[in-house]
C-alpha cells in the first residue's frame, strides 16, 4: 500500500486528495455512489498506483494516468468539487469497493463473468492489446508474429505471448525464444539488437517510447493484434451504484464526441488513439 500526500485544488478547479486507504463508513443505505459524492462534494476512488500509463503515483505522490484523467473529467462534468484518490494493491480494489471504503475503482479491469457477479462495470474504455516492438527502423522487416520465424524473439515470463512463440516453433518456425521478468530488460535487448522482436502490451510500449524517444525501439505500425476483443478493459462500481456507472458512461461518450478522449491518449503517446479505442 503506497502512502500519498494531500493535494489542494488543481488547475481544472477539481480538488484532488491522495491518501492511504483507511477505515471509512460503508455506503449509505439506498444512496447511489453518484448521489453520495454530490452530497459530500467528493468522489472517493481507488487505484493500484503502479501501472503507468494507466494509473500510477508520481515521485511526488501525484496520481496520474489515463483512468485518473477520465475520473477527473467525470467529477468536473458532474459538478463534484473533489476527487479523493486512495492507492492500494490491485487485488484490494474490488474488496475496497464492495465494502464501501471507496466508491469507484478508477483502474482497469477485464470484465470477467466472475467479477461481474460481484461488481458492475462501465462501458469498455479501451483495448489493452499486444503489439510487436522492433529495433528503430525495423531492420528485419517484422510486421506480424509469423515474421519472427528464423529470428530471436521474446516476451514476459508466463504470458500467453511466450506460448505463441513456442507454437510458432512447433510449426517449424525456428524462433530463438527468450522470456523476460519485466519489460525493461526486453526493451533493452530489442534496442541493442540482441533480440529481433518482442511481444508486449501496446499501452506500455507506446508510453515508454513517448517518455524516451531515444529508446531505440518502435512499435510495428501495421501490426494487427490477435485477440483485441479479449483485451477490453473497463472501470468498476458497486452493484448499488448504477447512477455512477451511467454518469461515467455519459461523460465518456461526451469525451469521445468532443475529441477530448483522443487527446488523453495522445498525451500518453498512445497514437493513433483509434488503435486503443476501437475493437
Amino acid at each position: 500500500m503506497q502512502a500519498g500526500k494531500p493535494w489542494g485544488p488543481i488547475a481544472c478547479g477539481v480538488g484532488l486528495a491522495v491518501a492511504v486507504l483507511g477505515a471509512q463508513a460503508g455506503p449509505a443505505a439506498g444512496q447511489g455512489a453518484l448521489a453520495k459524492a454530490k452530497a459530500a462534494k467528493t468522489l472517493v476512488v481507488g487505484i493500484s498506483g503502479g501501472n503507468a500509463p494507466i494509473a500510477w503515483m508520481s515521485p511526488s505522490d501525484e496520481p496520474l494516468g489515463i483512468t485518473l484523467d477520465l475520473c477527473s473529467q467525470l467529477v468536473k462534468r458532474e459538478g463534484i468539487e473533489k476527487l479523493e484518490v486512495y492507492t492500494m494493491p490491485f487485488g484490494s480494489l474490488i474488496p475496497a469497493l464492495t465494502s464501501g471504503r471507496i466508491d469507484f475503482a478508477c483502474d482497469t479491469f477485464f470484465p470477467t463473468e466472475k467479477r461481474k457477479a460481484v461488481v458492475d462495470f462501465t462501458d469498455i474504455v479501451f483495448y489493452n492489446a499486444e503489439t510487436l516492438i522492433v529495433k528503430k527502423g525495423n531492420p528485419k522487416s517484422i510486421h506480424k508474429v509469423a515474421d519472427l520465424a528464423g529470428k530471436s524473439a521474446g516476451s514476459y515470463e508466463g504470458t500467453v505471448w511466450i506460448d505463441w512463440l513456442n507454437d510458432l516453433n512447433k510449426q517449424g518456425g525456428k524462433v530463438t525464444v527468450k522470456a523476460y521478468p519485466t519489460a525493461t530488460e526486453l526493451i533493452a535487448d530489442v534496442a541493442a539488437g540482441r533480440l529481433d522482436g518482442g511481444i508486449v502490451d501496446a499501452v506500455l510500449a507506446a508510453y515508454a517510447v513517448k517518455q524516451n524517444p531515444g529508446l531505440g525501439i518502435e512499435l510495428v505500425s501495421d501490426y494487427q493484434p490477435r485477440e483485441k476483443q479479449a483485451n477490453a478493459v473497463a472501470l468498476a462500481v458497486r452493484k448499488d451504484s448504477g447512477d455512477l456507472r451511467e454518469a461515467f458512461n455519459r461523460a465518456f461518450a461526451a469525451m469521445k464526441a468532443d475529441g477530448s478522449l483522443d487527446r488523453v491518449f495522445e498525451k500518453y503517446g498512445l497514437v493513433p488513439p483509434s488503435f486503443y479505442l476501437k475493437p
